[in-house]
């Protein structure tokens, strides 16, 4: 041959097939970031219902035959087994770290009112109130609490 030169074949990926390739990286990595954040939504929203059902078969236990639940806590709750000990006074104990709370319905003593604080997601806080519209008396969520009135 006369005058040329063959130039070594170089091996390896375009600019294009690096791209490509970080892109599906990057892709699956975001599906599984939503797949946990809907996960762990799914946990809370759960807990939080086991703690309500709970709740609500403590008061039961706790209810005098008057049917008035003047005087009902978690404290109070707490002092006759019908809670884990593990709650306290409910400070800081729900699934979003803010407290939980029963208390007697200030207008109506027959009926009690289950509350949680600090519900940082407007999402979870209406999907309780979902859950529980049809066996509670009133559900309400707004700014971070959730609230139910049930019948005793």
């Amino acid at each position: 041959m006369t005058g040329r030169t063959t130039l070594p074949r170089v091996s390896g990926f375009t600019f294009i097939e690096v791209l490509a390739v970080l892109s599906i990286i990057a892709i699956a990595t975001l599906g599984t970031l939503v797949l946990r954040d809907w996960a762990v939504s799914n946990s809370r929203i759960s807990e939080a219902k086991s703690m309500i059902t709970t709740l609500q078969s403590g008061a039961q236990m706790w209810r005098p035959n008057t049917g008035v639940f003047t005087g009902i806590s978690i404290s109070e709750l707490s002092a006759i087994g019908a809670v884990p000990e593990t709650w306290g006074d409910g400070v800081e104990k729900n699934p979003w770290g803010g407290d939980v709370m029963i208390g007697p319905d200030t207008t109506t003593p027959t009926q009690y009112i289950i509350r949680f604080t600090n519900v940082n997601s407007d999402e979870e806080g209406e999907r309780l109130v979902k859950e529980f519209s049809d066996r509670a008396i009133v559900t309400t969520y707004a700014t971070g609490d959730f609230v139910a009135t049930f019948q005793g």
